[in-house]
């Protein structure tokens, strides 16, 4: 069993940390039993800290023996130690080829003999603090911001990721060192499926645009299809065929019911899925555009400019 601590602090952002547990517990599901992972919370006082949307997790002490205990750890960011506060800063972009973006910040010398534990860079703090809190792996560790930047610590090596993908790009680094790319794109494809399917589910939000309370259940059955093959070619006879109805009933139906057309219903969902997949900047604009049933990135661009009033590319950088 590798033993991985996560060090956080009051204010941390739960996003990350279950995104980051998460991705734990998937690559367990692929791991051999001995080579599984066991995540332990760490902070300076041990007990309950308080995540910045106020939920309770319990921690232990992180201390100098609790640290040399464990093959790797994760530190949280912390913007502000003192005050609760949620991380909304926008996620980096994902390069094309679908691989996770960390920085490698370097490798730190032992500073000690007496311990051979993966973190033992970190002994000589020891003596001067039995506790370790956020300013201790500030110093420690001084090219990096914890206030803006998730690190991880592996065999003496150090790699960053901000945002509230850090956790995930966090985890998978560990995967590659300790098991290569093969392993690591296995459980990316498995993220990424799951998380498609879980930003997909947001489409229901969409839906209240085009629904009202009392819609008949043949023109929910239409929406219901319309989000669950955007990435296909829907059209006003399928939605017809799918509700027993002629392309004429069920358009002047659609209509009365929803306040606009099922093209435009269509066209709408598109761009807003769309617009949620750029904002959080996971995949590549190609992809996006594939995913949500553009033909390609120029006719995304077009719905955009319609709906919106700005680029995808816009969007992104925001």
């Amino acid at each position: 069993m590798k033993k991985i601590g996560c060090f956080i602090s009051n204010g941390f952002n739960m996003l990350t940390l279950s995104r980051l547990s998460t991705a734990l517990d998937l690559a367990n599901s692929i791991r051999k039993q001995q080579k599984r992972y066991q995540l332990t919370l760490l902070s300076a006082d041990g007990g309950t800290i308080y995540s910045a949307c106020k939920i309770p997790v319990e921690s232990s002490i992180a201390n100098f023996k609790t640290l040399c205990s464990l093959n790797s750890m994760f530190i949280m960011e912390n913007p502000q130690e003192s005050c609760l506060f949620w991380n909304t800063s926008p996620c980096q972009p994902s390069p094309a080829d679908g691989s996770h973006k960390v920085k490698y910040v370097g490798k730190q010398q032992t500073t000690s003999s007496e311990w051979t534990s993966p973190l033992s860079f970190l002994a000589a703090f020891e003596k001067k603090e039995v506790r370790y809190q956020l300013s201790t792996f500030s110093r420690a560790i001084p090219n990096v911001n914890l206030k803006k930047e998730s690190v991880l610590l592996l065999n003496n090596h150090i790699w960053a990721a901000s945002g509230n993908w850090a956790g995930i790009d966090l985890t998978l680094t560990i995967i590659e060192e300790e098991s290569g790319p093969g392993t690591t794109m296995q459980l990316m494809n498995i993220i990424e499926r799951m998380f498609d399917k879980y930003v997909n589910n947001s489409q229901l939000a969409v839906l209240q645009n085009f629904s009202c309370h009392g819609n008949s259940e043949r023109i929910n059955l239409s929406l219901r299809y319309i989000r669950e093959h955007l990435r296909n070619t829907v059209t006003i006879t399928q939605l017809a065929e799918l509700t027993h109805l002629s392309p004429r009933q069920f358009s002047r139906l659609f209509k009365e019911e929803t306040g606009t057309s099922p093209a435009k219903a269509v066209a709408q969902m598109r761009a807003e899925v769309a617009r949620q997949h750029v904002i959080q900047a996971r995949l590549s604009l190609e992809k996006i555009a594939s995913l949500c049933g553009f033909s390609g990135t120029k006719s995304m661009r077009r719905a955009f400019l319609k709906f919106y009033g700005e680029s995808p590319g816009h969007f992104r950088s925001k």
